[in-house]
């Protein structure tokens, strides 16, 4: 099937049609120091699925970030625990609201930013339950003055910066908020430009469920505000999740204070020729077009056995079949939108450079302003743009490999985020599985599984440091010994 595109005397629904709108009240993108108030610049906040105006957010510019140690009285872990427990009942409560929200910011189908919703409520419910085990150690320290005790202890940083991509856009500000609760330092968000009404109303409902203001800041605008904030001398840990490209100036700002980067990947998925290759197709459909394939963990290109590629292929494209595109405020709804048309366009180029080269479109290949339809792509190049570069969209781009050549998979990869492999041989599973230099290996499943307790994180270029309630919280504190001193020597 040939790459096709909707004709183009048809209505693009990503540019806003009809009479005039009614501008919303501008609200305000910054909160800090307990006050909500408006930066000097306004952003407008259109659906990408048909151009209306959602939003308007005041955002700040770089001039106006304010820097300096704030003070915030230390909370108990009992407090803590309460903190989050209200927190996710808020959220809970607000599901339908938030949900909508998000889907008219992003695109993202309601039904998807329900689970975003319930997603959200899972990591501070988990955070809550986990306050009193975030402890430390104790250590006797033997010498010639005699014995003293070491207890070592979690210190929260002074402050954490968290800086946030688009496609996730209240999980991603929730996994970095539970964790520093949890470890009680305050924190400071910077989310994309182009989600920031999704963090507004997160702001505001963690603050109308008792979130300290103290604890709590929220920086709207561009990247440029976000280097202003890693001037703040008062930052002690930057929890970056976006780009490579992004990271390198973040990092290069940063200097030398502990971060956790979390920077995306091709991640694949593994078929080898004994596979199941039906719950293998529905996986690799699951990762590469759930989200409009905008997760940083789903499925970017699938390797699949030479001797199985042709039926896989086809299981695979009528997996497809089932994703329906549409309104994303529709519940039949499956695939939305994508960010904007650019990132259509970007697609678009990839896919017909492969084509080009050899490669040819199973199913899909469809466009129409920001929507982009579920594409199963065959016969692509290992060295294609295509699969050495990271798309978020719902694309499921098929290499194939000899079977051999996937036993010696981890000679040659690169480094990544997750990695998921389908095999019935146990013992070939396990040597996939601790030779693959990635942070996680999924068996029988796609690498886009996640659970709040498991430790997430990437190798080589998909980052360092890794997210989980526990992880994420230790990441967010340093380590303080206090020695006591030897007894002194008197009656018993």
């Amino acid at each position: 099937m040939s790459v096709v595109a909707h004709p183009t005397d048809e209505p693009n629904p990503a540019r806003p049609s009809g009479p005039a709108q009614e501008s919303p009240p501008v609200r305000a993108g910054v909160f800090e120091n307990g006050t909500w108030r408006h930066g000097e610049l306004t952003h407008e906040v259109r659906s990408p699925y048909d151009g209306r105006l959602v939003a308007v957010v005041s955002h700040a510019s770089a001039k106006e970030v304010s820097r300096g140690p704030r003070s915030a009285k230390r909370l108990a872990a009992a407090d803590r625990a309460r903190v989050l427990r209200a927190c996710a009942e808020g959220f809970e409560t607000r599901r339908a609201e938030v949900a909508a929200s998000i889907c008219a910011e992003i695109g993202m189908p309601v039904t998807d930013a329900e689970k975003e919703v319930d997603r959200s409520v899972r990591w501070l419910q988990l955070a809550a339950e986990a306050v009193h085990h975030l402890d430390g150690t104790s250590t006797r320290l033997s010498g010639p003055g005699g014995d003293r005790l070491a207890v070592t202890t979690p210190q929260p940083y002074r402050r954490v910066l968290a800086i946030t991509p688009y496609n996730r856009p209240l999980a991603q500000l929730i996994v970095k908020v539970a964790p520093a609760m949890l470890a009680g330092a305050p924190i400071t968000l910077k989310p994309s430009e182009r989600a920031s009404a999704s963090a507004v109303s997160a702001v505001e409902i963690l603050l109308d469920c008792g979130y300290p203001p103290e604890y709590l800041s929220l920086w709207t605008g561009g990247p440029e505000v976000a280097q202003a904030l890693l001037a703040d001398p008062a930052v002690d840990f930057v929890a970056f999740t976006g780009s490579a490209r992004g990271a390198g100036a973040v990092a290069a700002t940063a200097g030398p204070r502990p971060g956790c980067y979390e920077l995306g990947d091709v991640g694949a998925l593994v078929v080898c020729a004994d596979a199941d290759l039906p719950a293998a197709a529905r996986a690799a459909a699951q990762g590469a077009f759930g989200n409009a394939g905008q997760s940083c963990r789903g499925v970017k290109r699938v390797l699949v056995a030479e001797d199985v590629a042709e039926e896989f292929g086809r299981l695979l494209a009528e997996e497809s079949a089932a994703w329906r595109v549409g309104d994303p405020a529709e519940r039949t709804t499956r695939i939305g939108t994508l960010i904007d048309p650019g990132a259509v366009e970007r697609v678009r180029t990839a896919v017909e450079a492969a084509v080009r080269d050899g490669a040819e479109v199973v199913a899909g290949g469809e466009y129409r302003g920001a929507q982009c339809w579920p594409t199963v792509i065959g016969r692509v190049d290992p060295g294609a743009r295509l699969v050495t570069e990271e798309f978020l969209a719902p694309l499921a781009p098929v290499v194939t490999l000899t079977d051999r050549a996937l036993d010696d998979l981890p000679d040659s990869y690169p480094g990544g985020l997750q990695v998921g492999v389908f095999t019935r041989d146990l013992d070939r599973a396990m040597n996939l599985a601790q030779r693959l230099p990635v942070g996680t290996v999924v068996l029988d499943d796609g690498p886009q599984y996640d659970h709040p307790l498991a430790p997430f994180g990437g190798v080589g270029h998909s980052g360092h440091g890794r997210e989980s309630v526990l992880s994420s919280a230790r990441n967010m504190c340093f380590a303080k010994t206090i020695v006591f001193p030897a007894p002194t020597e008197g009656p018993r």
